[in-house]
C-alpha cells in the first residue's frame, strides 16, 4: 500500500476512533499526515470515502486477527484470554469507528456481517471446547457467548468513565482479563479445569 495513503488512513483512524463523524476534520488529518488536501482527495474522494475505507480496513484487520485468535484446537481458556485482551485493547477502538454517530455514512450492513461471523466463530470454538470436555457438560454455549459480550461491554463502559467517580477501582479494570477468566472458569469450566 502506498505510504502516503497508509499515513492518511492511520491518522484518520485515530480521529474516527475518538470523535464522532461530524467533528472529524479532513484538514487536520492532512496536516498531521504532512500532506496537502490534494493527496487526501486523490486517495479518498471525500470524508465519506475516507470513512468507508477505514471501516473496511478495520473490519478486515479485526477479522484476520480474530480468526488467528479463535483457534478451535487451542485450550479454551487460553483462547478466551487472548481474545478478551485483544477485544479490550484493539477491538474496542474499532467499535467507535463502526458507530461514530448519527451523521456518519451507513456501514451497518458491513459491521453486521462481521459481527455475525464473529458470533458464529465463537460458538464453533466454544462447541469444540465443550466436545473436548473443557467446559461443563450442562453449560449452554449461547449463555457463555452472552456472558462474554456483557462482561466485555461492561468493562469498556467502565474504562470510558475512568476519570469519573464511579466507585470502581481502576486497577481492577486494568486486571479485568484475569478476573474475567476466573469467573468464566468457575461458571463454565469442567471439573478438570
Amino acid at each position: 500500500m502506498n505510504d502516503t495513503r497508509q499515513a492518511i488512513l492511520s491518522i484518520a483512524m485515530e480521529h474516527f476512533s475518538t470523535r464522532n463523524y461530524t467533528s472529524v476534520n479532513l484538514e487536520e488529518i492532512a496536516l498531521e499526515a504532512h500532506v496537502t488536501r490534494a493527496p487526501l482527495y486523490y486517495y479518498f474522494k471525500n470524508k465519506e470515502g475516507l470513512y468507508r475505507a477505514i471501516v473496511t480496513e478495520t473490519l478486515n484487520t479485526a477479522r484476520t486477527r480474530m480468526e488467528a485468535l479463535l483457534d478451535a484446537k487451542a485450550p479454551i481458556f487460553e483462547v478466551l484470554r487472548r481474545e478478551f485482551a485483544y477485544c479490550l485493547d484493539e477491538l474496542g477502538k474499532f467499535q467507535h469507528i463502526w458507530n461514530p454517530g448519527p451523521d456518519a455514512p451507513d456501514c451497518e450492513e458491513e459491521v453486521h456481517v462481521f459481527q455475525q461471523w464473529l458470533l458464529d466463530r465463537k460458538k464453533e470454538v466454544l462447541t469444540a471446547a465443550w466436545e473436548r470436555g473443557e467446559l461443563r457438560r450442562d453449560c449452554d454455549i449461547s449463555e457463555i457467548v452472552t456472558f462474554i459480550y456483557v462482561f466485555y461491554e461492561g468493562v469498556l463502559a467502565m474504562r470510558a468513565k475512568a476519570n469519573q467517580p464511579t466507585g470502581f477501582n481502576q486497577t481492577r479494570l486494568d486486571n479485568s482479563c484475569d478476573w474475567f477468566l476466573d469467573i468464566v472458569r468457575q461458571r463454565f469450566g469442567s471439573e478438570g479445569e
